[in-house]
């Protein structure tokens, strides 16, 4: 029981001395561990977390589109399978927003309320017709804000949205776009660039365009793996099953609709053709009619003429007669104009007399108006100067009490600044009293920490001293016993008492040293806990010596201030004094000015009563001239009587010639008339005619339009149901692609980087089991049973190992999944939001066993390769290497040059090869492992210049609209043709076929180009190694590395395509370069060879010239204009999409390139560690020779410049052979990745392991200065 618990303590007492071993093999395994299972575990997380999202935002698991529209039977058609959850309908249109210059387009949805729930970012989702909620991307690109109006326009004739301008009430992400691309469409650039959604209402249409359906029991399964799959796939087969009769059913309601409508139409035919017949007949009625009228109306016009004749010769003879009847009153009239003269004459002047009357009264108020003026002002005078004078009493009043407050707080002031002298000067003299106090007790301070670390020491000692007397105490029990089996004699039991005697001694000694060190440091702590006190004293008083400065400053300024207020004081006096002058000259003014007024009364009232008079002598001459005015108007009366009568002849006499006149014009109008008649008959007669040709017309139009209707009717094709999965949306399935690359980097990457950490753990027991020979054959000679021996490094390991393990677990299967899945969240917005962090059991244990194996293995292995030595063998140290001429001393030019210590070096190096293997290979490894996250970073990075720049150089492709009439097509060619900013474009047949592939089959592109020569423009066929270019071969296709690769072909065989169900065979002639698709290249010649039909060029693909490159996606916007264009997909938006799916490995790869930095720094720093332990003698017999630290540590750290130039050659082929095999694992089907690496990668790695060898050397420089010269030598026989 005592040799467990002894046993038990060595342990722990081990873990402690080594700390450092133990931590380098917890650091080791736990990266390892870490790394293993935390990119494991990724790839599951990222799928977990996109799955999460999709349940959570209810993303459809299939979209039903109809070549008719779909209808509510549709969707109760739907509903009632077993296999559906969710059946909701949609409606959606593209449509074009932007100026001309910036048109962007639009892709509008109606919202769901069931499926596809969007994640508002600002604002609220539409309530009502004319609000949307826009795409926050696009929000963004546009600076679209709440609020905003957004204007659209339709395509073409489209009238689906009732509106054209909608506010943004809302803006945020849809789960139908987890990422940037929003896919392609047959408007504007053919490029998608935003969504919007917009209520149902704002939609015009009687079908859905849509409906979007989710899987029973979906959430219960996960995105990206088989069982959804197979769910999806089981709901698409039980979907097809009703396609038939839904479709059948549109297709009777359609044409029974249509039917309907051309019956309408025919008997709309059948009225305009009756009623256009009573019309004409009306017509011609109206014309018999207006040539009977025309008759009547030219003899009516030869009568009228006739009475005009007899009209104009009476007036004539009136006019005379009123001549003379003018000449007499004209008499009259020159009589009463004299009499009226006189009468004027007499106004006249007492008009003139009466101005001067009114220029009179005006000056009399003028007077009257100032005296007013005066008397108020002189008034308001009085009252300003009683107001002055009390004023003047109440600020005598007020300066008095300020003059006596004044003085009573000057006094006071005074008396404070006298105590706060008193103050400071007592201050003044504590504070040097306090500061020496403090110097006295410094001395005994300074000491506390001595003190401290000898109580340490002495306490460590006397523990030590008590392990030392317990194990001697035990010895010597188990001896005597020995001594009474008769095993041991007396004397050497006496030996062990010795010993015993001996440590019991030490032990009190210790002891004694250690309560005398007690002493002085609670000495010292009873010092420091004075000089605190006095500190905080002197603290004190410095602080209250401020604080009375300042209140010595704030007094003076005080007394200041009150200063300064007597200056006031004294200012206002002598402001009163003067406004108290200038009161007597006011009281004078105001006298004078009150007499001026009693003058200026007693004038206005004389003049009062002349005015008076004068208006009475006015008055009486106005009376007479009144009198005589009125007999002249009694004449005048008269006169006028006359004239009236004159007047109402000539007034006769006028009017019968304007009626004279009239008739005359009334003739000429009928004149006019009947010639209007005349041509207005010609011209009606003209109009029936063209009436009833035009009527003929219509009908035979409308009969066309009827026939066109049947036949368009009879050629109606039957409806059929368009089915897509996610794997249809836009970056669904690139996700899942994604997941599949970090798992395919777990398979490999990690296991290296586990491989590297475990054979260095492996080194770093088996070391440990060797240093310790001398105590493993001590515990043996006591009699412990090897289980016991081993037990000691079998837990020191497994507890390093499982402790790591733990660590690298629980960090690894967190932090690596956290930060994969935030990087891809750059790309996949939403998904980012999800995260869904699990911890993979599977993982855990297989990183978890497999490090325990080769930890817990390398230490069975070391412990039973020693236990099998006898005691006294191991009590020895081990024979030391045979030292062996190594191959540099076999090359004498080189060997004679080096100096000792270099030559000691090289020879320690290839004297502890296992030392040497196991150091090149761990540094080896980690720069490999840092090499292939730089050479992936490259590879992936190269893709989109090598392919999209040295590979294919067209800027877009043109998708025609099978639709589209051979005339369209020809417009489309020739306005190609004309536009000036294209370089050059080629026709194309571009076909997606199958090529089988074991069970899968491989999507193909067979490329054919119409001209050869422009062709060499658009794509440049060569070798990926020797870069040889080649021409488009005659003999067979040109067919891509990576699809020769995955259907294992070569130069000669045969490729077998599948079209229409039917296989056809090509020669590969050439196998090109290509990063991107499957690409197969042929002459048209070839095609109609393999395929026995001449190629339909049906696409397009165009370059723009140098000037318009930044234009490309404009002169696409013309282009699509043409009715026979679909769509057009641009190589920059290729590049774009493919650049943002790459650049998220960067993260991933940044986390290879740290972890295995991090291993390299952790390997290096434990084999040197292990180096010095083992060579601990060997360097302390070089100081006692006299070496300086420095000497020493470059002695050793020598060796290790070497072993690190060694492992980054070694590396940096080994990195090349693994970043080989790891690009080929991990890339999928559709992509290959380059396969070479930058030079300045090779260099980064070396810098960065170089650099972690530096900081290495420095840490064991440190170690290497603390190294005990006596203690190292001692012997250890």
């Amino acid at each position: 029981m005592v040799g467990k618990r002894a046993l038990h303590k060595d342990f722990w007492m081990e873990v402690r001395k080594s700390r450092a071993r133990f931590i380098s093999i917890f650091c080791i395994v736990a990266l390892g561990v870490a790394f293993f299972s935390g990119i494991q575990a990724s790839s599951p997380d990222m799928r977990l977390s996109g799955d999460a999202y999709y349940n959570e935002s209810k993303l459809m698991d299939l979209k039903v589109v109809g070549t008719m529209g779909l209808t509510d039977d549709d969707i109760q058609a739907l509903k009632e399978l077993p296999e559906t959850d969710t059946v909701e309908g949609a409606y959606s249109t593209d449509v074009i927003c932007g100026e001309t210059d910036s048109q962007k387009v639009l892709h509008v949805e109606s919202l769901n309320k069931e499926v596809n729930h969007l994640s508002i970012t600002e604002g609220r989702l539409p309530q009502k017709s004319g609000e949307c909620f826009l795409d926050s991307a696009f929000a963004s690109g546009q600076k679209y804000s709440i609020g905003d109006k957004v204007v659209i326009r339709q395509p073409g004739d489209s009238e689906l949205l009732k509106e054209e301008t909608y506010t943004v009430v809302g803006i945020g992400k849809s789960p139908l776009y987890i990422s940037f691309n929003r896919g392609n469409t047959t408007v504007g650039s053919g490029e998608v660039n935003g969504f919007m959604y917009v209520v149902a209402d704002d939609f015009d249409a009687d079908v859905y365009t849509q409906i979007y359906v989710r899987a029973h029991e979906g959430d219960k399964v996960t995105s990206y793996t088989d069982g959804y799959d197979n769910l999806v796939d089981k709901l698409e087969d039980k979907v097809k099953g009703i396609e038939a009769e839904r479709c059948q059913a549109r297709y009777d309601s359609v044409v029974g609709e249509a039917q309907e409508k051309i019956e309408d139409a025919e008997k709309e035919l059948a009225d305009g053709k009756k009623e256009a017949d009573e019309e004409l007949a009306d017509a011609k009625k109206k014309l018999d009619d207006g040539e009977q009228e025309l008759t009547d109306g030219e003899k009516e016009y030869e009568d009228g003429k006739k009475q005009l004749a007899d009209a104009r010769q009476e007036l004539e003879d009136g006019k005379k007669q009123l001549a003379d009847a003018k000449q007499k009153i004209a008499d009259g009239r020159s009589q009463i104009a004299s009499a009226r003269q006189q009468v004027a004459d007499g106004q006249a002047q007492i008009a003139t007399a009466q101005k001067k009357l009114d220029e009179g009264w005006n000056q009399y108020n003028d007077g009257k108006k100032k005296y007013n003026a005066g008397k108020k002002k002189l008034d308001a005078a009085k009252k300003e100067l009683e107001d002055g004078k009390k004023q003047l009493a109440d600020g005598k009043a007020e300066l008095e009490q300020n003059q006596q407050e004044l003085n009573a707080g000057i006094a006071q002031i005074q008396e404070g600044q006298q105590a706060v002298e008193t103050q400071l000067a007592q201050l003044q003299e504590q504070i040097p009293q306090l500061e020496a106090g403090i110097g006295q007790l410094q001395a005994a301070v300074e000491g506390l920490e001595a003190a401290q670390n000898a109580v340490a020491q002495l306490e460590a000692a006397v523990q030590e001293k008590q392990s030392a007397v317990e194990a001697a105490q035990a010895a010597r029990d188990e001896a005597a016993q020995k001594v009474e089996n008769g095993e041991l004699t007396e004397e050497e039991l006496a030996g062990y008492e010795q010993a015993l005697a001996q440590a019991q001694a030490e032990l009190e000694a210790v002891n004694g040293a250690l309560a005398q060190a007690q002493e002085s440091l609670n000495a010292c702590q009873q010092a420091a806990a004075q000089k605190t006190e006095l500190e905080a004293n002197l603290s004190a008083a410095k602080s209250g010596l401020e604080t009375l400065q300042a209140k010595k400053t704030e007094l003076a300024q005080t007394l200041e201030n009150l200063s300064a207020n007597q200056t006031a004081i004294d200012e206002g006096k002598a402001k009163l004094n003067e406004e108290e002058a200038k009161l007597a000259p006011a009281e004078k003014e105001i006298a004078a000015n009150e007499k001026t007024l009693k003058d200026s009364k007693k004038k206005l009232d004389i003049s009062l009563k002349k005015l008076q008079d004068g208006q009475a002598e006015i008055d009486a001459n106005k009376a007479k001239m009144n009198s005589a005015l009125a007999e002249i108007e009694a004449n005048e009366q008269k006169l006028n009587s006359g004239e009236a009568e004159i007047a109402a002849n000539e007034q006769k006499l006028t009017d019968g010639e304007k009626e004279i006149q009239e008739n005359e014009q009334k003739l000429k109008d009928a004149a006019q008339e009947l010639e209007d008649a005349r041509k207005e008959l010609a011209d009606g007669r003209k109009e029936y005619e063209d009436g009833k040709k035009e009527a003929e017309d219509k009908i035979k139009d409308g009969q066309e339009k009827i026939d066109d209707a049947k036949k368009e009717l009879a050629d109606l094709k039957y409806p059929e149901w368009i089915l897509t999965d996610r794997n249809g949306l836009p970056e669904y399935s690139d996700y899942g692609d994604n997941a599949d690359r970090i798992k395919n980097i777990g398979e490999v990457f990690p296991v290296i980087f586990f491989l590297v950490a475990a054979l260095i753990s492996l080194t770093t027991m088996t070391r440990m089991v060797e240093e310790q020979r001398t105590q493993i054959g001590t515990m043996k000679a006591l009699g412990y049973s090897k289980i016991s021996i081993a037990s000691k490094y079998l837990n020191y390991a497994f507890l390093a190992t499982a402790g790591g393990s733990v660590a690298g677990i629980l960090i690894g299967e967190k932090i690596i999944p956290f930060v994969i899945i935030k990087s891809y969240g750059i790309m996949y917005h939403n998904v980012e939001n999800t995260l869904q962090i699990h911890y993979e059991l599977k993982y855990a244990l297989l990183a978890s066993v497999a490090a325990l194996i080769c930890t817990v293995g390398a230490t069975i292995f070391s412990c039973v390769h020693a236990l099998a030595e006898t005691p006294a063998s191991l009590m020895r140290p081990p024979t030391p290497k045979e030292g062996k001429r190594i191959l540099l001393e076999r090359i004498p030019i080189l060997w004679k040059h080096l100096n000792f210590t270099w030559k000691s070096s090289l020879r320690n190096l290839f004297r502890y090869k296992k030392r040497l293997f196991m150091t090149i290979f761990g540094i080896a490894g980690s720069m490999a492992l840092m090499l292939v996250g730089f050479g992936i970073r490259d590879s992936v990075s190269d893709i989109v210049h090598l392919q999209y720049t040295n590979l294919q150089h067209y800027d877009a492709t043109i998708i025609s609209d099978d639709d589209a009439t051979d005339t369209e097509r020809e417009a489309l060619i020739e306005s190609l043709d004309k536009n000036e900013s294209l370089d050059h474009y080629t026709k194309i047949r571009l076909s997606k076929l199958t090529a089988p592939n074991g069970k899968s089959n491989l999507s193909v592109y067979v490329f054919v180009p119409e001209n050869l020569e422009n062709f060499k423009k658009d794509v440049t066929l060569r070798n990926r190694v020797t870069k040889e270019e080649y021409e488009l071969p005659e003999d067979g296709a040109a067919v891509c590395e990576k699809t020769a690769s995955l259907l294992g072909l070569k130069i000669g065989d045969e490729l077998t395509l599948e079209k229409d169900d039917k296989e056809y065979h090509v020669k590969i002639s050439v196998i090109t370069e290509n990063y991107a698709g499957h690409y197969v290249y042929m002459t048209p010649q070839i095609y109609k060879e393999t395929f026995g039909e001449e190629p339909v060029y049906e696409d397009i693909v165009f370059s723009v010239k140098e000037e318009y490159k930044d234009q490309v996606e404009k002169v696409g916007q013309k282009i699509m204009d043409s009715p026979a264009v679909l769509s057009i997909s641009y190589t920059e938006s290729t590049i774009e999409m493919v650049d943002r799916m790459l650049s998220t490995l960067g993260v991933v790869i940044l986390v290879l390139i740290v972890s295995a930095g991090m291993l390299a720094f952790v390997v290096l720093y434990n084999l040197n560690n292990i180096n010095i332990t083992e060579r601990q003698r060997e360097l302390a017999t070089l100081k006692v020779l006299g070496f300086f630290d420095i000497e020493v540590s470059q002695y050793v750290l020598r060796e290790n410049i070497i072993l690190t130039i060694a492992g980054i050659l070694f590396g940096s082929g080994f990195g090349i052979l693994l970043h080989r095999f790891i690009i080929v694992t991990v890339e999928v089907d559709a992509v290959m990745f380059g396969r070479n690496i930058a030079p300045l990668s090779f260099l980064y790695c070396a810098v960065i392991t170089c650099i972690f060898s530096a900081v290495v050397n420095i840490f064991m420089h440190k170690k290497l200065k603390k190294i005990d010269m006596v203690e190292s030598l001692k012997s250890v026989e």
